[in-house]
Formats: structure tokens, sequence, C-alpha cells
């Protein structure tokens, strides 16, 4: 195998994460201000509007309640889109816990969230979780964005169909 041939994933890897930092979320304060603490999901990513009352009004209109998924060979499969408008930044250790809506409020999943700036307000991505992975199809999940000290720095709630 060539020196060249040996190197193209790695060169491919690289690509990738340049792209995904270049693609950290520019949102104004007053967009923060109005979900500061909460994760907004989507069934897509919502693009900015003309003015900060445009946007806000977009994610409001685009957020979901209800996460319909897909069946697949590992079960139920969701996948979402999610904007997550933290408390506070300077997170390490991002996980987006799933607490069992019912009354014993046990964890049923966790899903890693990738940093690209700690110093952002905003998170945005794409989630993918199954069945396999713990989630029950008809239940409904409080979301709870959590750093690496255990705090909860976003949340929302969502029944999963």
């Amino acid at each position: 195998m060539s020196r060249r041939g040996r190197f193209a994933p790695l060169s491919v890897a690289v690509v990738l994460l340049a792209s995904a930092a270049a693609a950290a979320p520019k949102v104004s304060e007053a967009v923060v201000a109005a979900f500061r603490g909460k994760v907004v999901l989507t069934r897509d990513a919502v693009a900015a509007g003309a003015s900060d009352k445009e946007t806000i009004a977009k994610l409001k209109a685009a957020q979901l309640t209800e996460v319909v998924g897909l069946p697949t060979d590992d079960g139920q499969t969701w996948r979402f889109h999610y904007a997550a408008f933290l408390k506070k930044t300077g997170n390490l250790g991002l996980k987006l816990r799933y607490v069992s809506g019912e009354q014993d409020r046990r964890q049923a999943a966790e899903s890693t969230v990738p940093i690209v700036d700690v110093d952002s307000p905003v998170l945005t991505g794409e989630i993918s979780i199954t069945e396999r992975q713990g989630l029950e199809r008809g239940k409904a999940y409080l979301l709870q964005l959590v750093n690496d000290k255990g705090e909860v720095v976003a949340k929302t709630s969502a029944v999963f169909k």
C-alpha cells in the first residue's frame, strides 16, 4: 500500500473535524437569553432568521415534544437535531441523559455530546439513539444535558414514539 493510501482515512477525519469546528453556531445574546437552560429538539437543523425575533419564532415552531422513531435492526431508532442553550459555558464531558418521566425517575440511557467550543453558550448537533441503548417506545423522558461535574446545564422533555 502506498504512503498516500495509508493516510487517506486520517486526512478525511481531519477535514471532518475542521468542518465541524467551523460550523460552531453564532447566536445572538437575545436568542440565547430566550432559551437559556433549554434543549430544543427538532427534526432537522433550523436556520437562523433575518432577526432575533424571527430566529426565536422559527426555533419555537420547529421544537418537538414527540420524537417519532423508525424500526431498524436495533429496534426502534430515534434521530433528532438539538440546540442546547447552556446555563453556563466552560463545560467538559457533556452527556445527554434520558431520565424516565415516570415516578421512578431512573436513567434509561445516555448519549455523549461533542463540544466544538467550550466557550460557546450554544451547542448544536444530531443524535441517533435506539431501543437497545435503553429507551422504550411510547415513554416520556426528561433529557438532561449534564457536565463532568454532574451539573445539569440544559434540559427538555419529550415522548419517544
